[in-house]
């Protein structure tokens, strides 16, 4: 029986490794980012330039213990930690915050976030966890105009592109 029970054990360690392997090389913190409809405002009024999407995610054991989640401040890297959990609402927040100046904004409202959780092999042994977070990156500024005139080159700045980081 002792025999059995080896192999047994051997077998669920090599599935949960595979599991783990699998998943983690297709999943880890996003960013993404898509331009505002002309006129759009935050729920205060402001102008908005972008609307933002952020996930992170990670493998735990048992539910409450990380195994490896995706790095949230350095999203779309394929970075990851090992045994920390970075799935944290401020993380997240901290990660479109990070990348404003960038993107030309000074603030990100309507922040948004959900956590989802689902258990695999067996008896919840190995729990696969996700943050996603939404918000609108704002600004104060007027929104630029372009002058008429057949020698006017058009100005094209990053609002106007779509992007992933």
């Amino acid at each position: 029986m002792r025999k059995y029970r080896k192999k047994i054990f051997s077998l669920l360690f090599l599935a949960g490794a595979l599991l783990l392997t699998a998943s983690g090389c297709a999943h880890t913190s996003t960013l993404e980012w898509q331009s505002a409809a002309p006129g759009e405002t935050s729920s205060s009024g402001k102008r908005v330039l972008w609307r933002l999407n952020a996930a992170n995610n990670g493998m735990f054991l048992f539910y409450w213990i990380p195994v490896w989640t995706g790095y949230a401040t350095r999203p779309n890297r394929h970075e990851y930690k090992f045994f920390e959990n970075d799935l944290t609402s401020h993380r997240i927040r901290r990660t479109l915050d990070r990348y404003l100046e960038e993107m030309g904004a000074e603030a990100v409202e309507d922040f948004k976030w959900s956590e989802t959780a689902s258990g695999w092999l067996g008896l919840g042994i190995i729990w696969k966890r996700s943050i996603y977070a939404e918000g609108v990156a704002v600004t104060t500024k007027p929104e630029k105009k372009e002058r008429a005139g057949k020698n006017h080159k058009k100005v094209v700045d990053k609002t106007e592109q779509n992007g992933r980081l």
